[in-house]
């Protein structure tokens, strides 16, 4: 007679209310993730309409996929890095205020992009940075 083994509690069972409540947890999560803002508190400065003087106060400086220099869209002319920086003093000598966008090709070395970048450093000069296809 083996009396003993009648009392035993039976452990099976139980993981399906456990599973419930991980499946409830996550459907919470992902519903509360949606609702919360991506955003860093950070008071902004507010900006105020520039007029079309200030926009066309641009020079710009294109480097081509070949490493080459051209003044305001006209690949007619190139310059070699030494003909260019006394154009460009010229250019923004006539205007002050101007700034230097600099349209670099995404084949073009970071060398000829760089060289712009520290002579318009150099200068003083407000450089903007682009990039074409």
């Amino acid at each position: 007679m083996n009396l003993g083994r009648r009392n035993k509690p039976q452990i099976e069972g139980g993981m399906s209310s456990m599973t419930d409540l991980i499946f409830l947890m996550l459907i919470f999560f992902i519903i509360m993730s949606t609702m919360a803002k991506n955003t860093l508190p950070v008071d902004l400065p507010s900006g105020k309409k520039t007029s079309t003087s200030q926009t066309d106060a641009v020079v710009e400086v294109g480097i081509d996929a070949d490493n080459q220099y051209f003044l305001d869209n006209a690949k007619s002319k190139y310059y070699t890095f030494e003909e260019l920086v006394p154009v460009l003093e010229a250019k923004i000598a006539e205007q002050p205020n101007k700034n230097l966008k600099i349209s670099g090709d995404k084949n073009a070395s970071y060398e000829t992009i760089f060289n712009i970048i520290a002579v318009s450093k150099q200068k003083g000069w407000k450089p903007v940075l682009s990039y074409t296809n």
